[in-house]
């Protein structure tokens, strides 16, 4: 389990406190759109952190070519319609490269600089010359709030400022009266940050593909 990270609530739980079932019943919310007009028609995507395919499943659809990667067999075995690998994103290594690498769900926000320089070798290691890195990124610290609407609550507690920059806090899902806690520890990149680390990974950041910046496409060297 990462250090700092834990979660609770109905079904089985990933090593980082992701609840199995949560993700069953959590929808796209447009991420596969900012991705596909991001990207050519027919790409290869290695999704890095696939979860239960939540995104892969609108990528297949879109007539994308998709390889789903995530370290927990209990995800992986809800993806369909995808070649899978179970594996720990920083100690992956393929011998094959994509169009287009994909890491979301803020994995690049991971609290340790050094686990996300290994993350984002793994990013370059398998994106073909040409070809994109895309990450999607926390644009803001936590703060507490409650999010909520017809379907759906969440509820971000407990927000705790961490040396070097980490914050911790907590997530409350409640949805058709289930609710999973998850506790997680990030850190929010400034420009700069996120510039540096790409660039020791042998990357370079090209553009954001949303005006807020939480979406960034990153390219090899």
């Amino acid at each position: 389990m990462r250090v700092g990270q834990s979660g609770t609530g109905p079904g089985v739980h990933t090593p980082d406190g992701s609840a199995v079932e949560l993700y069953e019943v959590t929808p796209a919310h447009g991420e596969d759109e900012v991705i596909d007009a991001a990207i050519a028609p027919g790409s290869s995507i290695l999704e890095l952190g696939c979860g239960v395919g939540r995104i892969t499943r609108p990528l297949l659809a879109r007539g994308h070519q998709v390889v789903g990667v995530d370290e927990s067999p209990e995800m992986l075995a809800r993806v369909t319609g995808a070649e899978t690998i179970c594996a720990t994103i920083d100690e992956l290594r393929l011998e094959r490269r994509f169009d287009v690498v994909l890491m979301m769900s803020f994995l690049i926000n991971v609290a340790d600089d050094a686990e996300r320089l290994r993350l984002l070798r793994t990013c370059a290691q398998h994106v073909r010359p040409g070809g994109s890195v895309i990450l999607q990124q926390e644009i803001a610290r936590h703060a507490p709030a409650v999010l909520e609407d017809e379907r759906r609550k969440l509820v971000i507690a407990d927000v705790e400022d961490l040396p070097g920059g980490a914050q911790a806090a907590t997530l409350t899902h409640v949805v058709n009266g289930r609710s999973w806690s998850q506790r997680i520890v990030t850190k929010y990149l400034s420009e700069a940050d996120l510039t540096a680390q790409l660039a020791e990974a042998g990357l370079r950041r090209t553009d954001y593909l949303t005006p807020d910046g939480m979406w960034v496409r990153a390219r090899p060297v």
